[in-house]
């Protein structure tokens, strides 16, 4: 895997694959790697193609399977294979293909070559200046510290390769380094090139496409959110809502309307969104793409003949691998106003999903029931508005929390943040959602973990949402209990017994190493709960 020129050939033809616009690149074919660094537009080619490395068919199923396949809201099928159906039956082995990591490590090594590379060519091309230089190496650094912060949620301790492989004669098997001290790095190398990124770009896709200071900033929140950094966590989602650089798509919920009881007494007052707001909603963020509310998502051509669809071979309607899991998703997550059942949540069903399928991806339309045709691309999100709002709600939240201070002042802040996204969205309230006079931290924490599934369905969120909100406090019992909901949520009856007997490891929570890798690379070892298989 490390022949001289074979990573220019796979990184040219990964950028080659989006036929238009600023992903644009023709191959060079056959070009020697020696040959190839020499100017300023030699490292700009190769930092598109570490971008088109992130379109990689296997690179897009893992954003999902990871995200979504250990938790509850997805339903396995009849197409799905047994890969998928072992996991979300909470049966993982490490020969499942579903957990080989591949793809990041391509990436990986992409990005290391171009922060390397990039500074001998600024020796030899005199018209590469301190900014272009400094801009390539922090958008590299930026991709390559998202690709480590996917391996450490998935499976704690990985190897940590800051060097570029570049010939037959390098060692390059690494032992793993403990997952903290890698996020603890990737957070040092993203504050150290923060100021070399760009607010924006010459072209809206572009700045919704590459990496900005505010897609950078929104990482860095994510990482110390999982490192349970919240002051830093709390800082950088307070700059990028401060910015005035994103917004939330507003939905006109219309006058009020009085519920009454069979006496004619008024009990409630209930809203119905505007359909035409929610189908502009849906549009916007999942059809058209790059809105106001988007912060990074992967561009994905509108429409290509020859580019591999993931989003088609695993959400398509006629055999989906991927199916929502509807009885779920309508009675827990998205549930009827107890009043007035027409006064939904805009979110739920044909909106994220409908009919057993995951509509945001298999849809081109809200209201209508005309599905996407194979290769014609949503876009991917990574980062979006509603999401840096939750996170800083997450972070007021469980700064409130500590010292058991339940400091009303922090914890009606953090309400009021998850309420701009409630109230956006039509959300149904209840019990959970009415907080009263007095917050309580922990009832408070758990509406921002559903807040977040609803908001972020099917987005490559809810896994990872969950095992934070699990492991806090050293998986204590009243966290620990978030993945036991989640088990009675997700799995089959009989495996319900099981999977909540695996979940008392903390080990069975990441996946296990892939036994190929493992073959290839004898420094590593097995992640714990594994060694039995």
């Amino acid at each position: 895997m490390k022949k001289k020129f074979l990573y220019i050939i796979v990184a040219a033809l990964a950028a080659a694959t989006a036929c238009s616009g600023w992903l644009d690149m023709r191959p060079y074919d056959g070009v020697v790697e020696d040959d190839y660094w020499k100017t300023k537009e030699d490292v700009h080619a190769m930092v598109i193609g570490c971008y088109s490395s992130l379109l990689n068919k296997n690179m897009v199923n893992n954003f999902i399977y990871w995200g979504e396949a250990r938790a509850d809201m997805i339903a396995a099928t009849s197409a799905s294979g047994a890969a998928l159906l072992y996991i979300t039956r909470g049966e993982i082995t490490p020969d499942n293909a579903i957990v080989k990591w591949d793809e990041f490590y391509a990436t990986i090594n992409q990005c290391n070559k171009v922060i390397e590379k990039s500074a001998v060519v600024k020796e030899l091309d005199l018209t590469f200046d301190d900014r272009l230089y400094l801009q390539y190496v922090a958008e590299a650094t930026a991709i390559r510290s998202l690709m480590y912060f996917y391996l450490v949620r998935s499976f704690k301790d990985v190897p940590l390769v800051l060097q570029a492989s570049n010939d037959d004669t390098q060692d390059y098997y690494y032992p793993k380094t403990g997952g903290e001290a890698i996020l603890d790095s990737l957070a040092a190398h993203l504050e150290a090139v923060l100021k070399d990124l760009p607010i924006a770009y010459d072209s809206n896709d572009q700045s919704k496409g590459r990496i900005t200071y505010w897609a950078a900033m929104a990482l860095l929140a994510d990482i110390y959110l999982w490192q349970e950094n919240y002051e830093k966590c709390n800082e950088m989602c307070r700059q990028i809502i401060a910015s005035g650089q994103f917004s939330l798509i507003p939905v006109n919920l219309g006058e009020e309307i009085l519920v009454r009881d069979n006496t004619g007494a008024a009990i409630d007052t209930v809203h119905y969104a505007s359909a035409a707001d929610a189908d502009y909603l849906f549009d916007q963020l999942y059809v058209t793409g790059n809105c106001v509310e988007s912060i990074f998502e992967l561009q994905f051509p509108k429409q290509h003949e020859s580019l591999s669809d993931p989003f088609y071979d695993l959400f398509n309607t006629t055999r989906p691998k991927i199916a929502s899991n509807d009885l779920l998703l309508d009675e827990v997550i998205f549930p009827e106003d107890e009043h007035d059942k027409e006064a939904k949540d805009i979110r739920g069903s044909s909106f994220a999903y409908k009919n057993g399928y995951v509509w945001k991806y298999a849809g081109t339309s809200r209201s209508g029931n005309t599905l996407r045709v194979e290769r014609t691309f949503p876009h991917w999100i990574v980062y979006r508005y509603a999401d840096v709002i939750l996170m800083r709600a997450e972070a007021l939240n469980q700064l409130a929390m500590q010292g058991n201070a339940n400091d009303q002042t922090l914890l009606r802040e953090a309400y009021g943040l998850v309420q701009q996204i409630r109230v956006r969205a039509n959300a149904v309230d209840n019990s959970d959602s009415d907080m009263g006079a007095i917050i309580n931290g922990k009832a408070l924490e758990k509406l921002i973990l559903d807040e977040r599934a609803r908001e972020l369905a099917f987005e490559g969120k809810r896994w990872y949402d969950v095992l934070r909100f699990a492991r806090r406090d050293n998986y204590g019992d009243a966290n620990r209990e978030y993945l036991m909901q989640l088990a009675i949520n997700s799995a089959p009856p009989e495996k319900l017994a099981s999977l909540q007997v695996k979940y008392t490891s903390n080990w069975f929570c990441y996946w296990p190493i892939h036994v190929g890798t493992i073959e290839i690379n004898r420094n590593l070892t097995q992640n714990e709960f594994y060694l039995q298989y």
